[in-house]
């Protein structure tokens, strides 16, 4: 059998430990480097995107807090002022004629107050003035 001659065999074993060696010097002297620069640009680029979202989450949330509190103090204002105005209008509602949208939103209001239920004032709708006027 000529394939395990061995004069035929050493050289096929010699010319197979040069070519591996030669093509594992190349490959971890050239090209690891280039794939490990990437690897780690990669993650440096993920962390820095996650701290970014972070930073920008932490503002959001911070300014989504600041308005939900000037929210609440202009509501309560709005709300004690719609109870003064509308203890002022059930005492001269012979003189004043209320308009529908106003008692509507002062009785709701006053509801909301009295009974601290959201729902009465998700029925209210409120439509913008440029919706009712006819072009």
């Amino acid at each position: 059998m000529p394939q395990l001659d061995r004069i035929i065999i050493f050289s096929q074993i010699f010319w197979l430990f040069i070519i591996f060696s030669a093509l594992y010097i190349i490959l971890t002297h050239f090209f690891l480097p280039l794939f490990l620069k990437s690897i780690k640009l990669r993650k440096q680029i993920v962390e820095a995107n996650g701290l970014e979202i972070l930073h920008l989450n932490k503002k959001v949330n911070a300014k989504q807090i600041l308005i939900k509190q000037k929210l609440l103090d202009n509501l309560l204002i709005i709300e004690n002022f719609t109870v003064e105005n509308y203890k002022f209008q059930k005492y001269f509602a012979n003189k004043q004629q209320i308009i529908l949208s106003n008692e509507k939103v002062s009785v709701a209001t006053i509801n909301y107050l009295l009974y601290c239920d959201s729902l009465i004032l998700k029925n209210i709708f409120l439509y913008p003035k440029f919706l009712n006027s006819k072009i």
